[in-house]
């Protein structure tokens, strides 16, 4: 599924909206929908990475990035931070696309297994996420990481905690340009 289908299917009653205003807009899905199709500006980190979603469904996620040698440590590979924030990504996408409006999550723990490194070479990563138990207080998601051969490069765990959205609304704008209320709004 690309950003054309997500755009097409972004609702379940196939109709196009824009989720403006502070505060729960609609179920996970429905906010990471929105974000996949460019209705609603996704976090700033995704563009800093380069990190774009594939496809958002019920309980799962999809991102993708490729690896450029600006993120590579000083011995070659890509760092293992640029790795763990795309399966981070996806992980969280999967956990929140399975939650109901007004809820979201916490990160509680994230358990990471690098299988070999990562190159620019090694073409488009791929994450795919999905959330494995999602309870009342709880979830876990499984992770895969594979290069553009599909050969698996990395896997991981996340278990969050599941918390209420605040029906506050964001606090006072720091002094940036960007901040979560962005998320609602595009300008």
């Amino acid at each position: 599924m690309n950003s054309t289908d997500l755009a097409d299917d972004r609702t379940s009653s196939g109709q196009n909206r824009r989720l403006d205003g502070p505060g729960p807009v609609g179920s996970g899905l429905d906010l990471l929908r929105a974000m996949a199709a460019g209705e609603i500006l996704p976090p700033p980190a995704m563009a800093l990475l380069g990190i774009a979603y594939v496809a958002v469904r019920d309980g799962d996620a999809t991102v993708r990035r490729k690896p450029v040698d600006d993120l590579y440590n000083p011995f070659g590979p890509v760092h293992g931070s640029a790795v763990a924030a795309l399966l981070d990504l996806a992980l969280g996408s999967a956990v929140q696309s399975a939650l109901p409006a007004g809820q979201t999550y916490t990160t509680l723990d994230t358990r990471i297994s690098y299988l070999r490194p990562l190159t620019a070479a090694s073409g488009t990563l791929t994450a795919v996420a999905r959330a494995i138990d999602v309870g009342e207080q709880r979830a876990v998601a499984e992770a895969q990481l594979s290069d553009a051969d599909g050969q698996a490069c990395a896997t991981a765990t996340m278990t969050c905690l599941l918390v209420e959205m605040s029906q506050e609304g964001s606090p006072e704008k720091p002094n940036r340009t960007w901040d979560v209320s962005d998320w609602f709004q595009i300008a």
